[in-house]
């Protein structure tokens, strides 16, 4: 064959292949070959000063010309905190040498972010419920960097303000309960209210989604929780599957753990409000209100499904009424606060999800504490609003040579074992935890507090 033929034969196989290689190829290949060969775009340049002048001209104020910011008086109503906790705020992560926000410069653009854009994106994103890239060009700032701030500030509020807001309550705190509650609901013994509440997951993975789609067929996390009424939350356990119930979410809660290992019945004792009396029947366990799901513990009220005579009607409406505390607390002042809660969660990971939870919490609190006391920087008390001169009407337990005495210096044992509120006090810390357990299902003591109470309010 002729070499010039077969040349052309060569290079016209050589086209044919690389004709293929170029339509076998990716429209994601071809898209990075265009960008490639496209000039490049420019970094975008953020002016956050100019976002820095904004936000003292609309919200916090400027010296000089313009002392009084535009929207001052619409301050709380944008970002939920107002102004002055919110000046408190940020002196509590400064004084914390926080690294994120005593940074000046961000690093990856250049810029000198103000500590107030950075605080204030975090709480518009969580008063909205909407992604941090939405507030971007108030706050000029990038999307990565608006996501940072996010997860920045929600470690922030729980490292400084967990141990406070979110605190367990002391002997103290359980007696301004009581007291708080003896006032506003007319009965001794209450602690508060228990319920349990969803928040929905958006992007939970799809091999996820079988175990947390429950009743509500959607992918949720549930939330449980028990506020008094002032709508403060004492007890908060968050992460469950949406696929369980309420009464599941219990047997797996910190509740029930503090329950039947006996740190509350010392909590109890020590401050001194057991046993206390409910017209003339006698009771040595405070109790929480609960709706039907729960099961019948002797620390639970629960209300009567199909109430029949007029004490059971009378009764059960005032049961709902009471429980009314944690419906305000979730749906009303909660979720209606903080929208983050209230619409679909659009983040993946569970860790941040929680951190992000627990902020909206502390900062409710935060909000509960303020409106009470009606001052920031002060301590929560439950019954600040009530009559100092006010005593809650409580029996001062019993000292232990009297227990003994009555008891035949033993403990009493029953069909159910030993007796947890009847036992003396030397044979408590003996008792397990199963003995506890079958103290709490004692079903004749959860029919005598319901019973107490049908005639207190019949």
């Amino acid at each position: 064959m002729d070499p010039n033929i077969l040349a052309v034969v060569v290079a016209a196989a050589g086209a044919g292949r690389l004709l293929a290689e170029e339509l076998a190829a990716s429209p994601n290949e071809n898209r990075k070959r265009a960008r490639r060969a496209g000039p490049r775009r420019n970094r975008r340049q953020f002016r956050p000063q100019e976002a820095l002048y904004a936000i003292q001209r609309d919200y916090i104020g400027i010296t000089g010309d313009l002392t009084t910011p535009l929207f001052g008086a619409e301050f709380k109503w944008m970002f939920r905190l107002s102004r002055t906790r919110f000046l408190l705020l940020m002196e509590d992560i400064a004084a914390r040498n926080i690294p994120h926000f005593m940074r000046k410069t961000n690093i990856s653009e250049n810029q000198q972010t103000s500590l107030e854009a950075k605080l204030l994106l975090p709480l518009k994103c969580l008063a909205y419920g909407v992604p941090p890239h939405a507030f971007i060009d108030y706050f000029q700032m990038s999307r990565a960097f608006a996501r940072v701030c996010c997860i920045e500030f929600d470690s922030a509020i729980k490292s400084i303000y967990m141990d406070e807001w979110l605190r367990l309550p002391t002997a103290e705190d359980l007696k301004a309960i009581l007291k708080l509650h003896k006032t506003v609901h007319d009965v001794d013994g209450m602690v508060g209210s228990l319920d349990c509440s969803h928040t929905y997951w958006k992007n939970c993975p799809v091999a996820w989604q079988g175990s947390f789609q429950g009743k509500e067929k959607r992918p949720s996390i549930v939330l449980e929780a028990i506020s008094d009424y002032h709508l403060f939350f004492w007890h908060v356990s968050y992460g469950y599957t949406g696929n369980l119930n309420d009464r599941t979410i219990l047997s797996m809660s910190p509740l029930m753990d503090r329950l039947i290992d006996g740190s509350f019945h010392d909590l109890e004792e020590e401050a001194g409000v057991v046993p206390f009396k409910i017209l003339q029947h006698e009771f040595k366990k405070t109790w929480i209100t609960v709706d039907g799901i729960y099961p019948k513990y002797n620390r639970f009220v629960k209300g009567i499904k199909r109430p029949v005579t007029q004490q059971e009607k009378r009764y059960t409406q005032w049961q709902e009424a009471v429980r009314k505390d944690i419906e305000r607390a979730f749906f009303g002042v909660l979720k209606g606060t903080w929208q983050f809660l209230d619409r679909p969660i659009l983040l993946m990971d569970l860790k941040e999800i929680s951190t992000r939870v627990v902020t909206c919490i502390i900062l409710h609190n935060i909000l509960v504490s303020d409106r009470v006391m009606g001052t920031c920087g002060v301590r929560y008390d439950p019954a600040y609003v009530v009559d100092e001169d006010e005593d809650v009407v409580v029996t001062q337990p019993q000292d232990l040579q009297t227990v003994q005495t009555a008891n035949g210096g033993t403990a009493v044992r029953g069909a159910s074992g030993i007796g947890y509120a009847n036992a003396p006090p030397d044979a408590v810390a003996l008792l397990t935890q199963a003995d506890r357990f079958r103290d709490l299902k004692n079903t004749s003591d959860y029919e005598r507090l319901h019973q107490a109470l049908m005639e207190r309010f019949a």
